[in-house]
């Protein structure tokens, strides 16, 4: 085994507890605030800020821990919500907010930069639950805290970190060198004893096939093996939770000779299980200080449990007897084959130098002249070819979008996609008890006020009753059937974009119905630029996304004449499909008619469905190669006129 690890030690410092930091929510229902601040608990302050300038001015009047953006900013609002954000705190004193966006649309590439310079802490497309969404809060407040206490600690010329004391990158690289893993183990216990300045430290691994603890005895040096069922660290390997005692042998569980055979049973005791990816158990490292030692805290017990999660992949199970991995990672892990390890452990090995032979030297010289020299007649009659490459998207015209004309929760969806419609016939409903007891009602007084009237025809009071009722329950009809979403002409349902108890907002889509002779459309937005090179006639290759190299070769029908921003495009493509299509800079939009509704991929059909991406490549212009490479060259040919 490689020499024992010895780093120095830092003394110990201390400074104050850092103040709690807020969280602030953007973008969140009210109901939805109030839920995720019940499970946050009193302890922590919560913000919720309802509009996008209630935010910014929150962010530039005082410091939060973590700024979550909740599923009203998607995609590019979201992004320039993080943007304008991180420009509002500047640079402030201690760590940034931690940002948090719940809804990146389709395309969350849009926040690569923002994720690269660590301005990200967790993104997704879609909110998680309430429950969910308060861990990831709770999580990111932690780490907030933690990157707030090492800001106190470096302002006050010290740290609080016990793994300060160690080198971990030496700690990784010694495990990774190790053949064995009771020399792992060593390892470990070593790295354990000097990051907490403990006096003693152990890592007893975990052997399932006859469920006992073993590592090296302190005594005598050779393997020693407990029972996984007695002792603090048999608990700590059984329960998956770590153990900090002031006096070890108080606590009834603790055994000495599993535990700590060279303690008395005063000695402070912190341990911590070492866990898998999937959370099994597979060693606990424990540590020991003297009774007159500090005693260990919480501190501690963190930095226990991150150095044993770093070392974790190092004392993963074995693989099978003769499976896959059986020769590349050899037992328990082992990252490198031992005659590697023992090749790179001996310093003083000597390499035969490199031995070139100038025997193929003559031929490779008249090769690379030939190469040279074809390269050169290539560069003169060869053509490079420019192309305006744009985002493409299908359409299928034709449709008939069927959308709710008041605010209701859905009860009932009586289509499906692919299901043939006539006119009138009913889609999906609303839920209507209001309406139709209002209805009842009014049904009702009709009634009432009808009999009235044909008792007595010359009482005036019912006649007028009867005129007032006549027309509520008229309104009242109209707003029932409102309820009830009706195919507007016969055709073939496309899409159902509602589901039962969804709450739905007057003008949102709920279903859409095709025509089975509608004819697709492509759209490509190309770059502004090279709008006076794109002209009607000019081929298109395009490529669906998802169906590489399955390219369909098209002609421009149509070019806009104006070149608009990304807002005026989306606004052109439409709510269904500009969220989830991502436009930077100016454009131009060019039509091309598809050939067929369907197109082939790999042998196989596939129809175009509205809304499908692809990339579309206009060629707008041709030049020789050589003028490519040597664009000083231009002039020359542009002279003689043959610069094509």
């Amino acid at each position: 085994m490689s020499d024992p690890l010895r780093f120095p030690r830092a003394a110990e410092r201390s400074h104050p507890e850092p103040p709690p930091a807020p969280i602030l929510l953007a973008g969140f229902d009210a109901g939805d605030g109030e839920e995720v601040r019940e499970l946050l608990g009193p302890d922590l302050e919560l913000l919720v800020a309802e509009s996008r300038e209630a935010a910014l001015a929150l962010l530039g009047s005082r410091s939060f821990a973590v700024f979550c953006l909740g599923g009203r900013f998607t995609g590019p609002d979201a992004l320039r919500l993080v943007e304008e954000g991180v420009a509002k705190v500047g640079e402030p004193e201690g760590p940034a907010p931690l940002n948090i966006v719940l809804s990146a649309g389709p395309d969350p590439t849009l926040f690569q930069d923002l994720i690269a310079d660590d301005r990200i802490f967790y993104l997704t497309q879609r909110p998680p639950e309430a429950g969910e969404l308060a861990a990831l809060l709770k999580n990111a407040l932690l780490l907030y805290r933690s990157q707030l206490e090492r800001s106190l600690g470096a302002k006050s010329g010290g740290s609080r970190e016990p793994l300060d004391r160690l080198d971990l990158v030496e700690v990784l690289r010694r495990l990774a060198l190790q053949p064995k893993p009771l020399e792992r183990a060593e390892v470990l216990a070593e790295a354990a004893e000097e990051a907490l300045a403990a006096e003693r430290a152990y890592c007893l691994l975990y052997d399932a096939a006859d469920e006992t603890l073993w590592a090296k005895d302190p005594t005598t040096g050779s393997e020693r093996r407990e029972s996984a069922a007695v002792g603090l660290t048999s608990f700590v390997l059984r329960s998956g939770l770590p153990v900090v005692l002031r006096r070890a042998g108080s606590d009834p569980r603790y055994d000495r000779e599993a535990d700590d055979p060279l303690g008395v049973g005063t000695e402070h005791f912190v341990a911590v299980p070492v866990l898998t990816e999937g959370g099994r158990p597979v060693a606990v490292v424990a540590a020991v200080r003297g009774e007159a030692a500090a005693e260990f805290t919480d501190d501690d017990r963190q930095a226990l449990e991150r150095l044993t999660a770093l070392a974790a992949p190092y004392f993963a199970p074995p693989p099978a007897p003769g499976g896959p991995g059986e020769n590349l990672t050899g037992l328990y892990g082992t990252l490198f084959r031992r005659e590697a390890v023992d090749g790179y452990q001996v310093a003083d090995t000597q390499q035969d130098p490199l031995m070139i032979s100038p025997a193929w030297t003559r031929w490779s010289y008249w090769i690379l002249l030939a190469a040279l020299v074809a390269g050169l007649a290539y560069s003169l009659i060869g053509q490079v070819h420019e192309y305006a490459t744009g985002l493409a998207v299908v359409w299928i015209g034709g449709r008939n979008d069927v959308t709710a004309s008041v605010a209701g929760t859905v009860s009932a969806v009586d289509v499906v996609p692919g299901q043939d419609v006539k006119a009138g016939q009913v889609l999906a409903r609303l839920y209507e008890s209001q309406e139709a007891a209002e209805l009842a009602q009014i049904e009702q007084e009709f009634t009432l006020q009808l009999i009235n009237r044909l008792r007595d025809p010359t009482d005036a009071s019912a006649e007028q009753a009867l005129l007032g009722l006549r027309t509520q329950r008229e309104l009242a009809r109209s707003r029932l059937q409102e309820r009830t979403l009706r195919a507007p002409a016969d055709g073939k349902v496309s899409d159902v974009r509602v589901r039962p108890g969804q709450y739905l907002t007057p003008g949102q889509l709920a279903v859409s119905i095709g025509h089975e002779e509608a004819r697709p459309t492509l759209v490509v937005l190309v770059p502004g630029q090279y709008r006076p090179s794109v002209k009607p006639g000019l081929p298109i290759r395009l490529e669906i996304a998802g169906y590489k190299y399955a390219y369909q070769k098209l002609a421009v029908e149509s070019v806009s004449d104006e070149v608009i921003g990304p807002t005026e495009a989306r606004r052109y493509l439409g709510p269904e499909i500009a969220d989830s299509v991502a436009i930077e800079g100016p454009v131009a939009i060019v039509k091309a008619r598809l050939p067929a509704s369907e197109f082939t991929a790999d042998g196989k059909t596939y129809r175009y469905h509205n809304g499908m991406h692809g990339t579309a490549e206009v060629q707008v212009r041709s030049e020789r190669l050589l003028l490519t490479l040597v664009p000083g060259l231009k002039a020359l040919f542009r002279a003689k006129g043959d610069l094509l």
